[in-house]
């Protein structure tokens, strides 16, 4: 979901309630691509937003208007229905499958669920991440789910007839001959969060975090942290980004992070990225390997995928320190033609772990 989606998230469940850090390692290396000697150290990683499905416009066009709001859930519960959430997790899996990323940081991995009838076909429960695991086995591939953490939960909002749950996930592939173990795995929310008040004694705080994991190929380790930061406020963002360097990046630990940033280069919001390029030392893998390219990645439609937008922005990255970023192969994206299974597109990077 792009951020001006993302801010009609939380105005329309308002509207349903109402009725830096300096560290010692350095960044990452460039260098020529390994050979085959040193073929074996290398880690693969991709980020993927999969959008949730809806931009919550039927709500918020609502908003003043309680006698108008039960139509409107029920239309936005539709148009998850319409926006085919399950086939497009699908498509995402056979994107993995093609790409064979070690590890996949996945944001927007939704559930949905209505307690009502609906004038609408479809599935009364709908799980993102259900369909995406079930179509990598159908693919002859094999991911676990090294963490999953809960985001924003409208459960904590009273009266509603449906329930929608925002989740990120970190899957690993699960292959022997890559030799690829993990350890210390971690899932956190940030301390410094977004609350809204919905309704007087009613508030909603838009929960983010991250997920880490230890991983090792063939005796080389690295941290790998997956995360979604805040959209909406970018003073928060910021202080997100801060936590992130200070928390799980802060090891002796190589590090990699994957995730949809909110943040990047030329974008609406560049506070966030210019903290962990310039003051916590992270290298921006795109910038290395694609120097030419923009590499937008943000929006590829607007309120549904029928309704296509031209990307602006690069906000999903993968970012490195004290990992090798080899000048081939390059980064790539994954997601850009039509029929795009989200809004976002992914990123795939590979980079060699030092000895």
């Amino acid at each position: 979901m792009s951020r001006s989606r993302a801010r009609c998230t939380v105005a329309a469940f308002a509207a349903i309630a109402a009725g830096v850090l300096q560290f010692a390692i350095g960044p990452a290396a460039v260098q020529a691509a390994p050979d085959e000697s040193s073929a074996h150290s290398f880690l693969t990683v991709m980020t993927r937003n999969m959008d949730e499905g809806t931009d919550f416009g039927y709500i918020t066009a609502a908003a003043g208007h309680p006698e108008l709001l039960g139509g409107a859930i029920v239309a936005t519960f539709c148009e998850v229905v319409a926006s085919n959430v399950e086939q497009r997790a699908a498509r995402i899996a056979d994107e993995i499958a093609a790409a064979q990323p070690d590890l996949v940081s996945l944001q927007e991995v939704a559930e949905w669920q209505s307690f009502a009838p609906l004038p609408c076909s479809g599935p009364v429960r709908i799980d993102a991440e259900s369909a995406l695991l079930d179509q990598l086995t159908a693919d002859g591939v094999t991911y676990t789910v090294v963490k999953q953490l809960n985001e924003f939960d409208s459960s904590s909002i009273p009266g509603l007839p449906l329930s929608f749950l925002d989740r990120d996930v970190l899957l690993a592939r699960a292959e022997p001959a890559r030799q690829l173990t993990l350890a210390n795995s971690n899932a956190q929310h940030f301390t410094t969060l977004l609350t809204l008040p919905l309704a007087p004694g009613l508030n909603a705080t838009i929960l983010r975090g991250w997920i880490s994991v230890d991983a090792t190929v063939r005796g080389r380790t690295v941290r790998v942290i997956a995360t979604h930061l805040e959209s909406f406020h970018e003073s928060i963002q910021e202080a997100q980004a801060l936590e992130l360097a200070g928390g799980p990046g802060d090891t002796s630990l190589p590090v990699v992070i994957a995730g949809d940033l909110n943040t990047g280069p030329g974008s609406g919001q560049t506070g966030s990225y210019n903290l962990l390029t310039q003051s916590a030392g992270f290298t921006d893998t795109w910038a290395v390997t694609q120097p030419n390219d923009p590499g937008f990645t943000d929006s590829f439609y607007t309120e549904d995928p029928l309704t296509p937008a031209v990307p602006s922005e690069r906000i999903d990255l993968i970012l490195v320190r004290g990992v090798v970023v080899p000048s081939a192969p390059k980064d790539y994206l994954v997601g850009t033609e039509n029929p795009h299974p989200s809004d976002h597109a992914g990123v795939v990077a590979k980079v060699t772990i030092p000895s």
